[in-house]
């Protein structure tokens, strides 16, 4: 009886700490924001001010003109399909984001994140409010690209490297203090890549009955706690243990509930997709971070 009592208490306990976590997490992160910071943008680099595009849709592209190393899916998952969120145009975005030169093109890496951004919102409001944080990013990388005047090299924001190089020289870069250059977003954004990419595998490589919020705790603890105040990781903990199940994880990865040898097909069509994915992720997140360290800018404040 006692111990009954004691799990009752256990999670009424947590039923009352998790929303008393995510209020913690929101009133940090809206400490982070750095205000007017769009406008700021626009006059630092020359360009006109445009209106924000902070709501980070996808197709908000410098132009209509379909992106450079666009790849069109071929390959139509049977079972995988019938949600806001596809796994499919994850891994086409990635894919299509490395050049032959191992460039990594800006707009396509965007639309990746567009992808992922729909999975952080279908896990539910416990990990959802994080994509809001990472829309306000992408639209600040977005409304660089948009009022940055184009150079005898051309679009300076077509690429990680071509970003790299016009902001070093442009001066925007700031070593020392946080900045609002385009260098500095995109590697929050690396970083949040990096804690997905991690959870993605272990949720690839995972049995039944392993807890999803087990699982992302530790990516998160790789990723990105060690960039985190004491009071943002703790909150984060206890976030995480109102994740979805395996079981309605890949429901959210591979559509509609099944029952059944169904649910079992379903499940392994997803884990191929998530391989995939991992896989085109992982390949993105080394190219970036080998620039990054090229130019010394992994540690920017």
């Amino acid at each position: 009886m006692k111990t009954v009592s004691k799990a009752m208490g256990s999670a009424r306990f947590y039923k009352f700490l998790i929303p008393v976590a995510v209020f913690a997490l929101l009133l940090y992160l809206a400490s982070l924001r750095l205000p007017e910071s769009h406008r700021w943008d626009c006059r630092a680099i020359g360009g006109p001010c445009l209106r924000n595009h902070i709501s980070g849709e996808p197709g908000g592209d410098v132009s209509s003109r379909p992106a450079e190393g666009a790849v069109e899916s071929t390959e139509h998952s049977r079972l995988c399909r019938g949600r806001d969120f596809q796994i499919h145009r994850v891994l086409t975005a990635f894919n299509s984001a490395v050049t032959g030169e191992r460039e990594i093109l800006l707009d396509r890496y965007l639309e990746g994140w567009d992808e992922l951004v729909k999975f952080l919102e279908a896990l539910g409001t416990v990990i959802g409010f994080i994509s809001q944080e990472v829309k306000g990013k992408l639209g600040l990388v977005r409304d660089l690209r948009r009022g940055a005047p184009a150079t005898e090299k051309g679009d300076p924001y077509r690429t990680l490297r071509s970003m790299m190089a016009h902001e070093l020289r442009a001066g925007l870069v700031d070593f020392r203090r946080q900045s609002l250059s385009g260098c500095r977003t995109l590697l929050r954004l690396h970083r949040s890549l990096h804690w997905l990419q991690l959870f993605l595998r272990a949720v690839e490589r995972s049995s039944a009955g392993d807890s999803m919020g087990a699982l992302c705790s530790v990516a998160y603890n790789q990723a990105l706690a060690p960039y985190h105040s004491w009071l943002l990781r703790k909150a984060v903990g206890v976030a995480l243990v109102a994740l979805p199940d395996r079981v309605e994880f890949f429901r959210i990865v591979c559509g509609e509930e099944e029952k059944g040898e169904r649910e079992r097909e379903r499940e392994r069509e997803g884990r191929q997709l998530l391989e995939r994915t991992v896989l085109a992720i992982t390949r993105v997140y080394n190219i970036t971070q080998e620039a990054y360290q090229v130019n010394g800018m992994l540690d920017l404040p």
